[in-house]
This record gives structure tokens, C-alpha cells and sequence, in this order.
């Protein structure tokens, strides 16, 4: 075990894996050379090289506004209680009736990210990491409308890459070593790097994440996506609207529109993300009442 953190070795049949971060609750500005990860002088860099002109049909990206700067707290602190979103039963009285299983994979990333620089997450503890990732999918399902549908989560488990790579090399090979653990999607999650007083903010990425293939395609090494949680801009976190914006995409991953977003800028399926302005329109709720992907087996239960 490293005094930085405690990494597991890898996956298993049990449940579910929880990376430990032993860190004190400011993100370092390099990472130690013992925690074996790669140094780079760019704060800002998520580390993802992406082409969306070389695309396949079913791979989805979205992007931001070049030149954000990104803070690692919000502008405002915000107080509220968070209803426990981990491994909850189905849903009670939701219009659909379904509900959607996320399974999180983390990367070492997270000790450099904005997650250690909120008290509630990072107090160095399993249970900081679980309320981050409870947070998250908490107001990811806000955004998605608690009425329309469930976000339950499962892990987080640790990356295969997780001690070489910044973001996922070969994220199939994550996806398939999950794929009897119930999951209707998979999230990898990907932070931008903040300085360790965490205050000064960062350029961010002008991606924000990409999703491929649709739910409950983990047998083929598909159904997931990898979401940049850059942190904040002003009061709106990042995070949870990017991951809304890509499972929507998968959730109407089986329709054959001309396109796959919507043409209203303040719409959540909008191809540009702008944190904190877009929401499910009418556009969005004509694609999910016309999609049948919330019909798939691995999403009655």
C-alpha cells in the first residue's frame, strides 16, 4: 500500500471495488513519482485525444466552448441533502418505470482533480468517494427529470489502466470484465488536473465526453461512455451535465433520426454542451417516447 493511496489489484467476482484515496484533502499539483503517474506541465489537459471526424455510426461526442476556465469549487457553496442514490430498489411511481444502473470505473486522476477539493468528497476515505459519485449521479438524474426515469450506481471499480493512463486506453476491455454485474451502462469518469490550493482555475478541454453504442451493450464491448468532469464554471458543475447529455444518447441510441441531438442550444441533447443553461426540451422527450431502448431486457428489472 502506498501512503498516496491504495489501488486494488483488480476485478473479481465480488460486488464491487472502492479505490481508496489516503490523500489529505488538497489535490497535489504533480503527482509523486511513487504514485507511478504520468507528469505533465499541462494542468489542464484531460488527457483524451479525440477525432470526431473519424467517428463510427454508433460513437457520440460533445464539446464545450474553447477557452473555459473551470474552477475546482463552486462559486457559491451549496447546501442541500442528497438522497442516497447507491444500489437503491426500482422506482416507485416514475412515469417510465425504469431504472437505469450505472457501473463507474475512476483512474488515478481523481487525487489531481477538483474531488479532493470539497470537504464532503475528500476526506480521504472510501465513503468521500462514494458521496462524490453519489452526488454526481444525484444531480445528473435532476437534470434527467426524477419523474422520467431512475439513476441507481454500482462501484466505482478501478480502471485496468488506471496507474498508466489518464483516460481509459481500452475501454472495452473494462466494459466486457463487467458485463454480468447488471450494469445498463458504464461510466468512465475523467477529471481535469487543478493546483493544489485549490482555488486557481484551469483552462479546461473543448471535449466533454463521448458515448458508444446504447444500453445493455456490454457483452459487445459497447454501451458506455466516457464523461470530463472539469469541474465548475461559476455555480454549474460540469459533470452531471455531461453524463446527462450522453445517456440520453444511448437511451435513444436505437433511432434513426437524421440526427442524433437536438437543434434548440438550451436542450440537454444540444451538440455543444453549456453547463448550467440546457435542460430536457421537447425534442428530448419526442426521442425517448419514440425510442425503445428502455424496453431492453437488462432495463425491466
Amino acid at each position: 500500500m502506498f501512503s498516496g493511496l491504495c489501488l486494488l489489484a483488480g476485478l473479481a467476482s465480488v460486488q464491487s471495488y472502492v479505490l481508496v484515496p489516503l490523500y489529505h484533502p488538497v489535490s497535489y499539483v504533480y503527482p509523486p513519482p511513487h504514485l507511478g503517474l504520468p507528469v505533465s506541465p499541462l494542468l489542464h489537459s484531460p488527457y483524451i485525444q479525440v477525432s470526431p471526424p473519424l467517428q463510427a455510426q454508433d460513437v457520440s461526442y460533445s464539446t464545450l466552448e474553447k477557452g473555459l476556465k473551470f474552477s475546482p469549487k463552486r462559486k457559491t457553496p451549496l447546501e442541500e441533502e442528497v438522497e442516497n442514490l447507491e444500489h437503491t430498489p426500482g422506482p416507485k411511481g416514475r412515469i417510465a418505470g425504469r431504472n437505469v444502473d450505472l457501473c463507474y470505473f475512476l483512474g488515478n486522476d481523481i487525487f489531481t482533480s477538483h474531488v479532493p477539493c470539497n470537504p464532503n468528497w475528500g476526506d480521504g476515505t472510501n465513503e468521500g468517494v462514494k458521496r462524490y459519485i453519489n452526488e454526481l449521479t444525484f444531480e445528473t438524474n435532476r437534470m434527467l427529470g426524477e419523474n422520467n426515469m431512475r439513476l441507481t450506481w454500482k462501484g466505482p471499480y478501478e480502471r485496468h489502466d488506471a496507474a498508466s493512463s489518464l483516460s481509459p486506453s481500452n475501454p472495452t476491455q473494462d466494459v466486457l470484465a463487467v458485463r454480468d454485474y447488471g450494469c445498463d451502462a458504464v461510466v468512465f469518469l475523467v477529471f481535469n488536473q487543478f493546483s493544489s490550493d485549490c482555488q486557481t482555475q484551469t483552462y479546461g478541454h473543448d471535449f466533454g465526453g463521448k458515448s458508444v453504442g446504447g444500453m445493455c451493450e456490454q457483452r459487445e464491448g459497447k454501451g458506455y461512455t466516457v464523461v470530463v468532469d472539469q469541474g465548475f464554471l461559476e455555480n454549474a458543475w460540469t459533470g452531471p451535465q455531461i453524463l446527462a447529455h450522453h445517456l440520453l444518447l444511448m437511451l435513444t441510441s436505437d433511432l434513426v433520426d437524421a440526427s442524433k441531438t437536438c437543434p434548440r442550444k438550451d436542450s440537454l441533447l444540444y451538440p455543444k454542451l453549456y453547463p448550467g443553461e440546457q435542460r430536457v426540451d421537447q425534442c428530448v422527450v419526442d426521442k425517448l417516447n419514440r425510442s425503445q431502448v428502455s424496453n431492453r431486457n437488462c432495463m425491466k428489472n
